[in-house]
């Protein structure tokens, strides 16, 4: 191993072991925030949804405040007009929130098909590859689970989001649990 690649490790066991605690902190927190998203996952999508809709408005305010400043300049209406757009998806997320969760859904889905067709192309591409099989298995459990979602959108709508993100935040949390629990045996 080269003197550089040897500094990174030897910085990154240190900033580990210094921190150790904070990192087990942040694992449970996010595996006890999981584990609520999954007994309770409609509210936890509710709340995402929510949440984005304000960051959403927030985000679209600060455009148009940073518009007003350029005003006079080219970029004024471009600025303006992107701002406007944060808003107005914003206000239709914050004032029909089931209609955002569909829409997220919905978006969410594509994602999972998308990514299962390619993964299906790229196992067929590695097919002498002795891992290939994985990542068929997995594109075609992504294309599955996208067309199930897709066969009952509006129902479905009410608790995917809480689901995936409640399973996204256990496997996060116990992942940082289990390198924190690694560091603080060295």
């Amino acid at each position: 191993m080269d003197p550089k690649n040897e500094q990174i490790k030897i910085n990154f066991n240190e900033f580990m072991q210094l921190h150790v605690k904070g990192i087990r902190n942040t694992g449970i927190v996010l595996v006890v925030l999981g584990a609520l998203a999954l007994i309770v996952p409609m509210a936890a999508a509710l709340a995402i949804e929510l949440i984005l809709g304000w960051l959403l408005l927030l985000a679209g305010i600060t455009q148009v405040i940073h518009a007003l400043r350029s005003k006079g300049s080219q970029r004024f209406w471009w600025e303006a007009g992107i701002g406007i757009l944060y808003c107005l998806v914003a206000y239709s997320l914050l004032m029909n929130p089931m209609q955002g969760l569909i829409t997220l859904t919905l978006l969410l889905t594509i994602l999972f098909i998308a990514e299962g067709i390619f993964k299906i192309i790229l196992a067929w591409q590695l097919r002498p590859a002795s891992t290939w099989p994985w990542l068929l298995v997995s594109g075609l459990l992504s294309c599955a689970l996208g067309m199930i979602i897709l066969s009952n959108i509006s129902g479905n709508a009410k608790w995917v989001l809480g689901i995936m993100v409640g399973i996204n935040f256990v496997f996060a949390g116990w992942a940082l649990i289990k390198q924190a629990s690694h560091f603080n045996k060295q």
